[in-house]
């Protein structure tokens, strides 16, 4: 970038080139708005003007250093909406009485920003709070419907949002709930922080392996599109199998031909589940048959709790992590197993058997399982290979 001068002017006004000229006339354009100034020093070329509010203006000379670019700092996914707010000022008005080419310079360029920029940085913040609000929304009535989990000395239910990359090389936020822990978000609670969502209304993405759950509103039966489509991985080889429903990856894949039937797959089951008007076609921990039982689920969402993990969990390996499954038993009792991958393996002495060192963790998990499990209203026993549970009154 060149030095500038005004016609008729000797010498230059200032250098725009070098981040110490273009940090000496941010910040004299600072002082005139009365905002603190920085220059990134990550980035070459451009300054930043920052206010009290966090309000961010960036700016950027051209090329020949006679004119200046001048950005509202917004969210990325400001784009995406076609919301920005921006204006070109020159470098080279012409100077007051009294006044230095720099000078003039430095006012010329907040005059234009307090009269120009700033009421169309005000308007673009407002027509993203159009944009936000329905988050907001849906993070408010995530809330109410999760608020029927109780707090535990494990953890405790948060709602709250989460940067996603879009595949149009944005950030965008999205909406997401977890059970909170010590450790981190728990993958043991996230498929019944999901299914109590569905239950609500919301549409659901639990990303494979992870402990949080994605959640959106479900579009209009007259705007339903494919739910699930393949977006090439930018930085390495594979595709995402994005959820458009709620804008999150289900899972990396590196071979597209096998993601493709995945998400066919994928797409034929929500398909089902929208026809049976069913929350939950599966329920890891559950046996199909017991899904619907509130009473039941309770049980499973206190296992989870407790920090054991269901069983048939993606992401879960069962052959390494022990999980539960709850089974139905004669007379409107439920028994509650604890299985270990191959299946032969779970109860000690039978075809193919623990080590001796499962056979004893074996014993004491199903301790553990009826001590969670033991409240008012049940009547829990051990038994040699499970752990079973007798409701007084199902319907409480």
């Amino acid at each position: 970038m060149e030095l500038f001068t005004l016609d008729g002017q000797q010498g230059p006004l200032m250098d725009l080139s070098t981040p110490v000229g273009l940090s000496s006339f941010a910040q004299a354009v600072a002082e005139h708005l009365g905002t603190a100034c920085r220059a990134p020093s990550d980035v070459q070329g451009r300054a930043e003007l920052v206010f009290p509010d966090g309000r961010v203006l960036e700016l950027v000379p051209n090329r020949r250093g006679t004119r200046l670019v001048i950005r509202a700092g917004l969210p990325r996914e400001a784009a995406s909406w076609g919301i920005g707010a921006s204006i070109t000022v020159s470098a080279r008005p012409r100077p007051e009485e009294g006044e230095t080419p720099e000078q003039a310079a430095a006012r010329h360029t907040a005059t234009q920003i307090r009269q120009r920029l700033i009421p169309e940085h005000l308007a673009a913040l407002a027509e993203l709070r159009k944009h936000y609000a329905p988050l907001d929304s849906t993070l408010e009535r995530a809330e109410r419907i999760l608020s029927s989990f109780p707090d535990s000395p494990h953890g405790a239910v948060a709602v709250g949002e989460r940067m996603v990359h879009h595949s149009m090389g944005l950030n965008v936020r999205r909406a997401v709930a977890w059970w909170r822990t010590p450790a981190g978000p728990s993958r043991a609670m996230a498929p019944f922080i999901a299914d109590a969502l569905r239950r609500g209304g919301l549409a659901t993405t639990e990303p494979h392996g992870s402990g949080y759950v994605f959640f959106a509103p479900p579009p209009p039966d007259e705007e339903a599109v494919m739910r699930f489509r393949l977006v090439p991985v930018g930085h390495r080889a594979g595709v995402d199998m994005v959820d458009q429903y709620t804008g999150a990856c289900v899972r990396t894949y590196g071979d597209a031909q096998w993601a493709l039937g995945i998400a066919e797959s994928a797409e034929r089951e929500n398909e089902a589940a929208r026809a049976a008007e069913a929350a939950s076609l599966d329920l890891a921990g559950l046996s199909e048959d017991l899904i619907e039982a509130d009473h039941v689920r309770a049980l499973a969402v206190d296992l989870a709790m407790a920090g054991y993990m269901p069983y048939g969990l993606s992401g879960v390996d069962d052959a390494e992590t022990p999980g539960f499954l709850i089974c139905p038993a004669p007379h409107g009792a439920v028994t509650v197993s604890r299985l270990l991958e191959p299946w032969g393996s779970v109860r000690p002495g039978t075809r193919l058997p623990a080590p001796d060192h499962e056979g004893e963790h074996y014993d004491q998990d199903l301790q553990a399982y009826a001590s969670v499990l033991a409240r008012p209203g049940r009547t829990v026993t051990v038994t040699a290979h499970e752990v079973h549970v007798q409701f007084d009154d199902p319907t409480r």
